[in-house]
This record gives structure tokens, sequence and C-alpha cells, in this order.
């Protein structure tokens, strides 16, 4: 990582088969580049080499030429050889074989107009029932927790959260009309069709802490406050503030007004910062009017943060049954 978020101009990849992909990728940009650049010179060429002059008469009988054969007919081998020999065996290998239920993590997301939603089965590793009629807007996903005991330490969250290097087994579904399930740090699409589950599955290979160590950077807090707020909203600390003693501010706070103003008054004008979310779920299908809005927060979380993010969910469900 190079402290930006892009790297051979696509997004950072972090997941296990985003390799393959970025090289399938790179191999189809650099056959379109020789194909373009040659046939480019042979237009020229012809341009050049067949242009009209005085005394000379058009020919309507097609030539004759071995090497334009030779080269279209290698053109044809190659792109079987990307077609069959590169995109099928990817597709073949994270398509038609998931991961054993016993080595992955299962997750639910469910897209509407426009948002996405998630849905983790609980302690007892089962999703409760779903019912339709008894979505509101508590009770998003119309989970019944009343009729079916599966359901009632679920958990529903507008954030996914995945484990570092373990197998993620996302079920995608769709509330209303066709989405498009998008990570493009994990390399993963696939359409969110209405009535039906949809799976994929990815392997997160780089935390979220990591994508922050390579994007954070100094922030000026010597401005009007609410504009900083408006600014920079979804900053966190990379360190605690001051750096000896009782520090006002930690790493992992959030860089809001609150925030801001308690560094101001220790005398403190510049902070080292970074985004809380570094890859976000979004819609990659033209789902309607605020489309560009339909995405959702990723955070790729060691398995100690994954843990403690699932328990402090219980325990606000346990609240809530309370």
């Amino acid at each position: 990582m190079n402290g930006a978020p892009y790297g051979r101009w696509l997004p950072w990849n972090a997941s296990e088969h985003g390799g393959q992909i970025d090289s399938l990728i790179d191999v189809i940009h650099w056959f379109m580049l020789i194909l373009f650049v040659g046939w480019g010179i042979f237009f020229v060429y012809c341009l050049v080499r067949f242009r009209q002059k005085p005394g000379r008469n058009a020919a309507y009988e097609l030539p004759k030429g071995a090497a334009s054969k030779y080269a279209e007919v290698g053109v044809a081998i190659f792109e079987g050889f990307l077609l069959f020999g590169l995109s099928v065996p990817l597709w073949s290998r994270y398509k038609t074989a998931p991961p054993p239920p016993e080595k992955r993590m299962d997750v639910t997301a469910i897209g509407e107009q426009f948002a996405w939603n998630f849905h983790y089965p609980g302690k007892d590793g089962k999703y409760g029932r779903l019912d339709p009629t008894l979505i509101s807007s508590s009770n998003l996903l119309g989970l019944d927790k009343d009729g079916d005991p599966a359901a009632e330490d679920d958990i529903v969250s507008p954030e996914l959260h995945v484990p570092l290097n373990q197998d993620v087994y996302v079920r995608i579904r769709s509330k209303d009309v066709i989405h498009s399930f998008a990570i493009p740090a994990m390399r993963v699409k696939q359409d969110a069709v209405p009535g039906m589950e949809v799976p994929v599955w990815f392997k997160p290979t780089r935390s979220s802490d990591e994508f922050r160590e390579a994007m954070a950077r100094e922030y000026s807090l010597d401005q009007p406050t609410p504009l900083f707020n408006k600014k920079k909203a979804g900053l966190i600390l990379m360190e605690d503030y001051p750096a000896s003693g009782e520090p006002v501010a930690h790493k992992g706070d959030a860089l809001v007004n609150a925030t801001v103003e308690k560094l101001l008054a220790a005398g403190i004008k510049t902070v080292r910062a970074a985004p809380r979310a570094t890859m976000e779920v979004v819609c990659a299908q033209l789902c309607g009017m605020n489309h560009y809005s339909m995405k959702a927060p990723l955070f790729v979380d060691t398995p100690e943060q994954f843990e403690a993010w699932k328990t402090a969910q219980s325990a606000e469900i346990e609240i809530d049954l309370e």
C-alpha cells in the first residue's frame, strides 16, 4: 500500500482471490492495447499506401494476404485462451466451490431502495424466520422474534463486519428491485434478485486497521468546527492526544465537534486521523433516483475485534428484550 486508495488504476485488493482477477484484468487490457496500437498502425498504413493518386484506378477484387489471416487467427486463439484458459477456470473456482460450513462465517445481505442491511445468526448459529408482514421501522427485515426462538438473538446491522483471514459466505437477497452487491476492495459483485437467494464468498486478507494506517494523514483543527465536522465526518484519531500524560482524546475516537473542541482547548491544532470505514459495500445496479447513496461501510476485523463487535451487538439485543 502506498498511502493512496488506488494502485494499478484499481482499488486496493483485500481478498485472497482478488490478485487473480487483477492479473486477468491486466492481461485483457494489455491485449486491448496491443490490438489498438496494431490496428491503428495498419489503418494509417492503408490510408497512406492506398490513397488516391493521379492515374491510379480502384481495384474491386479483394487482396489476398496471408499476414492478415494469420493475425486474425492469432487474435481468435488468444481470445479463446482468455475465455477458456483464464476466465472460466477462475469463475469455476470462485463460483462453484463454496467453502464448507464449518470453516466459514455466514451472513445475509439484504438490499432495498436505498440501503443494505446485514443479518447474522445469533449465538445458536441459526437464522431466525423472516416474515415480510412484520417489517417496520424498528424491524427492518421482519424478524419473527415472537414466533421463532432462533430469531431472538439474531443480529441485524447496517454495517458489514467480517473476520480477517476467514472465508465469508454472503447470502444475497433483495426486498424490492434488482440491486447488485459489490465490494470493490474484495473484487466481489453479484446481483441481488427479488425472490431469490444468491450466494457469493470471499476471504479477506487485509484488515481495516491496515487500510487506516495507509490512509492516515495530518489534519489541521485550526478552522471553524462546524465546517470541520461537515467535511471530515467519519474520521477517527490514529493515536492518543497528548501522547504523554492523561490524554484528552484517545486513538479510535471519532473526530467530531466535541473531540475537536477538547483538542483545541488542550492546545493541539494538528492531529493524525484516518477514515473509520475504509471499504464499502455498494450497489452496482441502477436501482432508482437515490442509487448513488446505496452503500454501507465494510469492516474487516481481527478475530478478536469481530468477536468483541458481536458480543456488543448481542448485549444490545438482550437489553432490548428486557
